[in-house]
Protein backbone atom coordinates (compact mmCIF):
# COMPACT_ATOMS: atom_id res chain seq x y z
CA UNK A 1 0.00 0.00 0.00
CA UNK A 2 2.81 2.41 0.74
CA UNK A 3 4.58 1.37 -2.41
CA UNK A 4 1.56 2.22 -4.56
CA UNK A 5 1.25 5.66 -2.90
CA UNK A 6 4.93 6.29 -3.55
CA UNK A 7 4.55 5.26 -7.19
CA UNK A 8 1.55 7.54 -7.64
CA UNK A 9 3.41 10.40 -6.03
CA UNK A 10 6.45 10.01 -8.28
CA UNK A 11 4.21 9.68 -11.33
CA UNK A 12 2.38 12.81 -10.27
CA UNK A 13 5.67 14.64 -9.78
CA UNK A 14 6.90 13.45 -13.18
CA UNK A 15 3.62 14.50 -14.76
CA UNK A 16 4.05 17.97 -13.28
CA UNK A 17 7.50 18.27 -14.88
CA UNK A 18 6.19 17.06 -18.21
CA UNK A 19 3.38 19.59 -18.07
CA UNK A 20 5.79 22.39 -17.14
CA UNK A 21 8.19 21.48 -19.94
CA UNK A 22 5.34 21.14 -22.38
CA UNK A 23 4.02 24.57 -21.41
CA UNK A 24 7.49 26.08 -21.68
CA UNK A 25 8.09 24.46 -25.08
CA UNK A 26 4.73 25.50 -26.48
CA UNK A 27 5.16 29.10 -25.30
CA UNK A 28 8.67 29.17 -26.81
CA UNK A 29 7.44 27.92 -30.16
CA UNK A 30 4.42 30.26 -30.05
CA UNK A 31 6.69 33.26 -29.39
CA UNK A 32 9.10 32.08 -32.09
CA UNK A 33 6.28 31.65 -34.62
CA UNK A 34 4.80 35.06 -33.76
CA UNK A 35 8.21 36.71 -34.08
CA UNK A 36 8.86 34.97 -37.38
CA UNK A 37 5.44 35.97 -38.72
CA UNK A 38 6.05 39.60 -37.72
CA UNK A 39 9.45 39.61 -39.43
CA UNK A 40 7.95 38.13 -42.60
CA UNK A 41 5.12 40.70 -42.62
CA UNK A 42 7.61 43.53 -42.14
CA UNK A 43 9.83 42.24 -44.97
CA UNK A 44 6.84 41.88 -47.31
CA UNK A 45 5.75 45.44 -46.54
CA UNK A 46 9.28 46.68 -47.32
CA UNK A 47 9.24 44.79 -50.62
CA UNK A 48 5.84 46.25 -51.56
CA UNK A 49 7.06 49.79 -50.88
CA UNK A 50 10.21 49.14 -52.94
CA UNK A 51 8.11 47.76 -55.81
CA UNK A 52 5.79 50.77 -55.70
CA UNK A 53 8.74 53.16 -55.82
CA UNK A 54 10.31 51.20 -58.66
CA UNK A 55 7.07 51.15 -60.63
CA UNK A 56 6.50 54.86 -60.17
CA UNK A 57 10.10 55.59 -61.16
CA UNK A 58 9.81 53.40 -64.25
CA UNK A 59 6.61 55.11 -65.37
CA UNK A 60 8.15 58.56 -64.93
CA UNK A 61 11.28 57.52 -66.84
CA UNK A 62 9.13 56.21 -69.69
CA UNK A 63 7.10 59.42 -69.85
CA UNK A 64 10.27 61.50 -69.76
CA UNK A 65 11.83 59.39 -72.50
CA UNK A 66 8.80 59.92 -74.73
CA UNK A 67 9.01 63.69 -74.25
CA UNK A 68 12.76 63.69 -74.94
CA UNK A 69 12.30 61.66 -78.11
CA UNK A 70 9.49 63.91 -79.34
CA UNK A 71 11.57 67.01 -78.69
CA UNK A 72 14.49 65.41 -80.54
CA UNK A 73 12.22 64.74 -83.51
CA UNK A 74 11.03 68.35 -83.57
CA UNK A 75 14.60 69.63 -83.20
CA UNK A 76 15.89 67.50 -86.09
CA UNK A 77 12.97 68.48 -88.30
CA UNK A 78 13.55 72.18 -87.71
CA UNK A 79 17.37 72.07 -87.73
CA UNK A 80 17.87 70.02 -90.89
CA UNK A 81 14.78 71.28 -92.78
CA UNK A 82 14.63 68.07 -94.84
CA UNK A 83 10.98 67.52 -94.08
CA UNK A 84 8.86 66.32 -91.20
CA UNK A 85 9.58 62.68 -91.88
CA UNK A 86 13.37 62.77 -91.30
CA UNK A 87 13.28 63.37 -87.54
CA UNK A 88 10.73 60.61 -86.99
CA UNK A 89 12.70 58.08 -89.03
CA UNK A 90 16.02 58.94 -87.35
CA UNK A 91 14.65 58.83 -83.80
CA UNK A 92 12.62 55.69 -84.56
CA UNK A 93 15.62 53.80 -85.91
CA UNK A 94 17.77 54.98 -83.00
CA UNK A 95 15.12 53.84 -80.47
CA UNK A 96 14.78 50.43 -82.11
CA UNK A 97 18.56 49.90 -82.13
CA UNK A 98 18.91 50.90 -78.46
CA UNK A 99 16.01 48.59 -77.58
CA UNK A 100 17.62 45.69 -79.42
CA UNK A 101 20.92 46.29 -77.65
CA UNK A 102 19.17 46.28 -74.28
CA UNK A 103 17.33 43.06 -75.12
CA UNK A 104 20.55 41.30 -76.25
CA UNK A 105 22.27 42.00 -72.91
Amino acid sequence: MTVSKKTKKSEHGLFGWQEALSGLGSSFFKNFADSLADKIKHRIQEMIVALQRGLLGTVLVMIGSIFILISLVIFLNEFLALGDWFGYIFVGIFSVLVGLLIIKK
